[in-house]
């Protein structure tokens, strides 16, 4: 696990930034706060690369445009890598860093667990320290609402709501699934693995619903709708479905977009396949170009599509600190949960967010895109 923290130094060189004065380098940069600071923690697997570091970079931006305080509290924040190849590994690297974050005494919040699979480990861990962890992944139903026996309670060793999601739940993304398929027929192919078959029996559940048919073969104006959390294997079935099933439409979820299995898809599968992602469209509401703008003055590029889930993020997370403050207590943990989960809508980056009392988001917002000449095509955008 590699830690990374960026204290008020740095947020206060974003700030710069934001006004066209310093550059990324200025912004990773740390400095050393001794006494009345509160740390928010980012937890992500491979947070220098890809769609990671898009996320840990809007999570800073917002902390910048706060000037790094929240009332009479300094934020520091410090990022943690959760990367491993297999569900195992990344349930011991979740665990790790949820450690780290619940023996630190000014941990105020936690934004991560992007797979099931690590929130397995880090929700109980950090349910039991009290700590508000937001979740940008992490879809496994059974973590807001009763599933198997015992859920979501099982989850929540402390007997409080500590967890929620800023993305929807597999169910909702399941829904999003089936409709990017357009297909009266659907064929799922599941990887090996409880989050995988967790994810098929929601399309299946949600394709019936639908009134698509669930077969073993995609037939005449079908569609294969791939569930699983592996780009490699993702890609591979694409490419053998364009093979195979030359017309049929691939249909990829949300955790193969985010690892970039758009960029392992070539030819004839390029074409047929269809990605679902829990980010929006670029550009296509007047908070995102506000959020493009900014994230393009401080970085001095453009940010992925998953950015602005960051941003929103780091957004819930401040206004819980900062209703906290206000009576002076951000320092305490359960006052923050109780301001995070009674705030209502929020105005954030991917629009108005609302986070129940459940932990789940409303709404929970899908796009879907296609590629074309290798570039992303939006078909729809929440």
């Amino acid at each position: 696990m590699r830690l990374r923290a960026i204290t008020l130094a740095a947020v206060l060189l974003a700030a710069a930034a934001l006004a066209g004065c310093a550059s990324e380098a200025g912004i990773v940069r740390g400095g050393t706060i001794i006494g009345g600071t509160l740390t928010v923690y980012s937890l992500m697997p491979d947070p220098e690369h890809g769609a990671a570091r898009d996320i840990v970079d809007g999570q800073k931006l917002a902390l910048a445009q706060a000037h790094g305080k929240v009332g009479k509290y300094t934020i520091n924040f410090s990022s943690l890598d959760e990367a491993g190849g297999t569900a195992g590994q990344r349930r011991a690297a979740a665990a790790e860093a949820a450690r780290t974050a619940m023996v630190d005494t000014t941990t105020a919040a936690l934004i991560g667990s992007v797979d099931s699979a690590g929130a397995r480990s880090s929700i109980p861990l950090l349910n039991e320290s009290g700590v508000l962890h937001v979740s940008l992944g992490a879809g496994y139903p059974g973590f807001t609402r009763a599933v198997a026996e015992g859920e979501p309670g099982r989850w929540y060793p402390a007997g409080r709501r500590t967890f929620a999601r800023l993305v929807g739940d597999d169910s909702a993304q399941a829904r999003a699934l089936v409709r990017a398929a357009g297909a009266r027929r659907v064929v799922v192919e599941a990887e090996a693995g409880a989050d995988a078959e967790s994810l098929a029996t929601e399309v299946r559940r949600a394709a019936r619903a639908a009134g698509v048919e669930v077969a073993d073969t995609p037939g005449r104006r079908g569609a294969v709708i791939y569930a699983g959390t592996d780009p490699v294997s993702a890609a591979g079935v694409a490419d053998s479905v364009a093979r195979e099933t030359p017309g049929t439409r691939v249909v990829l979820p949300d955790e193969v977009v985010r690892a970039g299995v758009d960029r392992l898809i070539r030819g004839r599968a390029a074409r047929q396949a269809v990605f679902v992602s829990s980010a929006p469209a670029p550009g296509s509401t007047p908070e995102l170009r506000a959020f493009e703008a900014a994230f393009e003055r401080a970085y001095r590029r453009r940010p992925g599509p998953y950015a602005a889930l960051g941003h929103a993020a780091m957004t819930t997370v401040l206004a819980a600190l900062t209703r906290a403050a206000q009576d002076d207590e951000a320092g305490e943990r359960q006052r923050v949960l109780d301001a995070f989960f009674a705030a209502g809508a929020l105005d954030t980056a991917l629009g108005p967010l609302t986070v129940e009392p459940s932990g789940e988001v409303s709404p929970a917002r899908f796009s879907t895109y296609r590629l074309s000449g290798g570039r992303r095509v939006y078909l729809s955008a929440p």
